[in-house]
């Protein structure tokens, strides 16, 4: 029973002395850049100093250059300003031309209304009908242009005036005026 406790430590101590012994030695001058982390960093770039100074000449003519690359960009971002700026003046103009198309379709789709409406009326035109029933009549008429109206978004003087021309037709298709 011994021997089943003695034998794993004894492996195990055969192995560490033998991990031991493959052991690399410190070398004899220690490496100052060893563990320091900035001595793998990437080498920062200096600004290209000129070999030489420049003369007067160079100087304005390097100074020239650069004025022109500055005017040229300028130049270039001006007209990127403009093209965007007309651009945004094109959209405007676009929705409203669209605005107004709607806004005639509105008034083109209460003309259609009244019109029926008061085609409606003159169907229902009776010589017997009372003056008391062809006002009724017309106040139909008036409402339904009236509720129309405001179902297309109009506002309320457009709505008035549409009630307006659907009355003012319809009296006389009628014949109340």
């Amino acid at each position: 029973m011994n021997t089943k406790l003695i034998l794993p430590f004894a492996l195990i101590s055969a192995l560490t002395l033998a991990a031991c012994e493959s052991r690399t030695e410190a070398p004899e001058t220690p490496n100052p850049d060893a563990g320091n982390p900035e001595a793998f960093a990437e080498p920062v770039e200096e600004p290209d100093a000129p070999a030489e100074t420049m003369s007067p000449e160079e100087m304005q003519q390097r100074r020239e250059e650069i004025e022109q690359d500055a005017q040229q960009t300028f130049e270039s971002i001006m007209e990127d300003s403009q093209e965007a700026g007309d651009t945004i003046v094109e959209m405007g103009d676009d929705a409203m031309s669209a605005l107004s198309e709607q806004m005639t379709s509105a008034g083109d789709a209460i003309e259609v209304q009244i019109d029926t409406l008061v085609d409606n009326a003159a169907q229902m035109r009776d010589d017997n009908m009372t003056d008391e029933q062809k006002l009724q009549v017309v106040a139909n008429v008036r409402s339904a242009a009236e509720e129309a109206a405001r179902a297309l978004g109009q506002t309320a003087p457009e709505v008035i005036a549409a009630g307006d021309t659907a009355e003012e037709r319809a009296r006389q298709v009628l014949g109340l005026e």
